[in-house]
């Protein structure tokens, strides 16, 4: 797993930030799926956030726990993978409750290609990055 998957994991919840016209949105989630190297996250294509993902697919994250913190950028983009889709919901089931199947047309799985990440420990800080295991 990747460093970020792993500092993700322990979190209770982070920010997905994107951008909402002229201005940052952010919203606080509490799932991700880390599958083949890659991390994902899901929302209903009904929500503002589906409609500023698919507008600009340019995102933020940022979560803090136990005095460290993590901010990535990433690119994302939807998968229609029945089987990654499936794999979301079986990994979060209060998920698989709200939608429940993985072909539910109001299920949105997006995949985070990670641009950039830092972990800040204290006064340190160092790059990590999404191909780290």
């Amino acid at each position: 797993m990747s460093r970020a998957y792993d500092f993700l994991k322990d979190c209770n919840f982070y920010y997905i930030l994107t951008v909402d016209g002229d201005y940052p949105a952010g919203r606080p989630i509490s799932g991700i799926l880390e599958a083949d190297g890659v991390m994902y996250f899901g929302t209903r294509t009904d929500k503002a956030f589906y409609s500023q993902l698919t507008q600009n697919p340019h995102v933020g994250l940022v979560a803090f726990n136990k005095g460290r913190w993590l901010r990535f950028y990433a690119d994302v983009e939807e998968t229609h993978d029945p089987s990654i889709r499936e794999k979301y919901l079986i990994r979060l089931t209060a998920e698989l409750k709200r939608f429940g199947s993985s072909d539910n047309p109001l299920l949105a799985v997006f995949a985070m290609h990670i641009v950039k990440a830092e972990l800040h420990t204290g006064e340190n800080s160092e790059y990590i990055t999404e191909e780290e295991k």
